[in-house]
């Protein structure tokens, strides 16, 4: 019988989910409301019904793990949900205690930053190197650190935060209580705050989009045209990340570095400030091997870190032989 395994991408909006079996075929996918705003037990209930409608879809295949992405700090061999920007009532939850009363199958949930990069990792941009960070630029800046094909989650699982990687000492506040992080800089939150910083500039603003928020990708748009100061957005954008990814190559000598997210659209409009900065501010030799390039999954690179995952747990516990 083929075996298969469902990931799960929890976000604040939507759950997406799929049966992948272990040649990183998608069987099936399923995609529904998460229903934050009615309380816990319905995003679980939710959770359920999403892999039940797996389940009835592959009667004939056996489900053998659930691996599922979450946002926030997750004390991985717990299986706690230490806190969660989408879940702000899922502090400390014992989320896999939780599922088990319905699901008596192996279940494993991580960061899903660090599940994107796994992703990558399996069948992605960093299918071919052993080591490599990815980061995540959309709302926030996630990141997710490969050592030796492995995913580092340092001594308590929270390692990989490299959103929060000081800039500027003395720089924008961050909700994480700290100043100046990258992900204040780097985002599609800092992106919109720094054109609202700039706003007086942007006089095109009310006859290209009326009254509208201001939204990164209206940024994106007016660059595209060449506003000049859409532009100037995007390259300071692309040096503080440059500014980032060199401290990390200086720390961990790797060759790799992946982008994914939403603004990675914007790509041609930051990334060779990105390059030169790398290059002014690494050590050479590792500077100038460097690799910086675009996440090639999308949106299922999480869903394929999440099967990943579940699948090297049950290798590693001798659960089950995977067939593909």
């Amino acid at each position: 019988m083929k075996n298969y395994v469902i990931g799960l991408d929890l976000g604040g909006t939507n759950i997406r989910a799929a049966a992948v079996t272990r040649g990183g075929e998608i069987l099936h996918r399923v995609k529904i409301p998460t229903e934050v705003a009615n309380g816990r037990e319905r995003v679980i209930a939710n959770i359920l019904k999403v892999i039940d409608k797996i389940k009835k879809e592959l009667k004939g295949l056996k489900l053998s793990a659930v691996g599922m992405g979450i946002p926030g700090i997750i004390f991985f061999n717990k299986g706690i949900v230490a806190q969660s920007p989408n879940f702000p009532d899922w502090i400390d939850f014992n989320l896999r205690e939780r599922l088990s009363k319905n699901l008596a199958l192996p279940f494993y949930i991580d960061n899903d930053a660090n599940l994107a990069a796994a992703g990558e990792g399996w069948l992605g941009a960093g299918k071919k190197f052993n080591s490599f960070c990815m980061l995540t630029l959309g709302t926030g800046v996630g990141g997710g650190i490969v050592l030796n094909k492995n995913i580092w989650r340092g001594e308590y699982g929270m390692a990989g935060e490299l959103g929060h990687i000081t800039i500027y000492p003395d720089g924008h506040p961050c909700p994480c209580g700290n100043k100046g992080c990258l992900e204040q800089y780097a985002s599609a939150t800092g992106i919109v705050r720094m054109a609202m910083e700039g706003k007086e500039k942007f006089g095109v603003w009310s006859s290209e989009f009326g009254e509208k928020d201001i939204t990164a990708d209206m940024v994106y748009q007016l660059a595209k045209k060449g506003n000049k100061d859409a532009l100037e957005i995007f390259q300071k954008m692309g040096r503080i990340l440059g500014i980032g990814i060199a401290d990390l190559i200086n720390i961990l000598n790797i060759e790799l570095f992946v982008l994914g997210g939403g603004v990675a659209n914007a790509w041609d409009y930051f990334i060779p400030s990105t390059i030169d900065e790398v290059r002014k501010r690494a050590y050479r030799i590792t500077g100038e091997g460097v690799k910086v390039v675009k996440a090639e999954l999308g949106d299922d690179a999480g869903i394929f870190g999440a099967v990943y995952m579940a699948m090297n747990e049950l290798k590693s516990s001798g659960v089950v032989e995977l067939r593909s």
